[in-house]
C-alpha cells in the first residue's frame, strides 16, 4: 500500500514536468517566431523597393521614349507642312511661268509674223515677174509641171529651183503661196539623204521644215507611185503650206525658181 500510494504520488509530478516542458517548447517556437518574422520582413521589403525602383526606372524610360517618339512626330509633322507649303508655292510660281512663256511665245509668234510680213511687203517686184529680196531673186511659175521639168524651166531663165536657207526666207516664200509649189531639194540619188540643187546636204543649210504630225513627213509614201517620194515641194494639196512634204516627182505642181542679182 505505501508502494502504490508512493507510485500514485509520483506521477502527478512526472506530469506536470512534462506539461512544463511542453509549454516551454510553445514559448520557444513563439520567440523564434518572433525573432524570424522581422527577418523576412526586411527582406521583403527591400526587394519590394527594389521592385519598385525598376518599375519608376522602367516607367520613366517609357515616358522618355513617348516623348521623343512624340517630338519625332510633330518634327515630322513640321516638315511635312513646310514641305507642302513649299510645293504648293512652286506649283504657283510654275503656273505663273508657264503663263509668261505662253505670253511670250504668242508675242514672239505675232512679232515674227508682223516681220515676216513687213519683209515680205519690202521684196519688190522686178522685171519679166521676178521679186528681188534680200539679194535674190524669186520667180512663182503659173504653170504646173513634174519636178525635173520645173527644174529645166529654172535652168533656161539662169536659175534653179528654190533653196531655203533661213526661217525667214521660208515666211518669206509662204506668204507669196497659196498653192503647193516644188522647191529644190530631193533624195533621188540615195533614199533618205536629201540634197539641194547646189548639192548642198539638210545637214549644211541647218535649217528643217518637214511636217512633224501624223503622216510625219518624209514618209516615201509608194501607193501612188511604186518608185516612192523623193522631191520635195512646199506644202501639200489639202492646204499644209508651213511645211515641206515629200512626193513623187511625176506629180505637177507649181514650182519657185531663185538666182542672185
Amino acid at each position: 500500500m505505501d508502494s502504490v500510494n508512493e507510485s500514485n504520488d509520483y506521477m502527478p509530478a512526472s506530469g506536470a514536468k512534462c506539461s512544463q516542458y511542453k509549454v516551454n517548447s510553445i514559448q520557444m517556437q513563439e520567440r523564434e517566431t518572433e525573432v524570424i518574422s522581422p527577418k523576412w520582413n526586411k527582406v521583403l521589403q527591400i526587394v519590394l523597393g527594389f521592385s519598385l525602383v525598376f518599375a519608376l526606372g522602367g516607367l520613366c524610360a517609357l515616358w522618355t521614349l513617348y516623348n521623343n517618339k512624340r517630338a519625332d512626330f510633330e518634327s515630322l509633322n513640321e516638315q511635312h507642312i513646310m514641305v507642302s507649303k513649299q510645293l504648293a508655292a512652286q506649283e504657283i510660281n510654275s503656273t505663273a511661268l508657264k503663263k509668261e512663256f505662253n505670253d511670250l511665245t504668242a508675242r514672239y509668234n505675232t512679232l515674227r509674223e508682223w516681220l515676216s510680213f513687213y519683209d515680205a511687203q519690202s521684196c519688190n517686184l522686178s522685171a519679166d515677174g521676178w521679186i528681188a529680196c534680200r539679194g535674190k531673186l524669186y520667180l512663182f511659175s503659173s504653170d504646173k509641171l513634174n519636178w525635173s521639168s520645173s527644174r529645166d524651166v529654172c535652168v533656161s531663165k539662169g536659175a534653179d529651183l528654190v533653196t531655203i536657207t533661213s526661217r525667214s526666207e521660208q515666211d518669206f516664200l509662204l506668204s507669196k503661196i497659196k498653192i503647193t509649189h516644188w522647191i529644190g531639194l530631193n533624195d533621188l540619188d540615195t533614199e533618205g539623204h536629201w540634197v539641194w540643187v547646189n548639192n548642198q546636204t539638210l545637214n549644211e543649210t541647218g535649217v528643217q521644215f518637214w511636217f512633224n504630225e501624223e503622216p510625219r513627213q518624209p514618209d516615201n509614201w509608194r501607193v501612188q507611185d511604186p518608185s516612192g517620194e523623193n522631191c520635195a515641194s512646199l506644202g501639200d494639196h489639202y492646204g499644209n503650206f508651213q511645211s515641206w512634204f515629200d512626193a513623187s516627182c511625176k506629180t505637177e505642181k507649181k514650182f519657185i525658181c531663185e538666182k542672185k542679182y
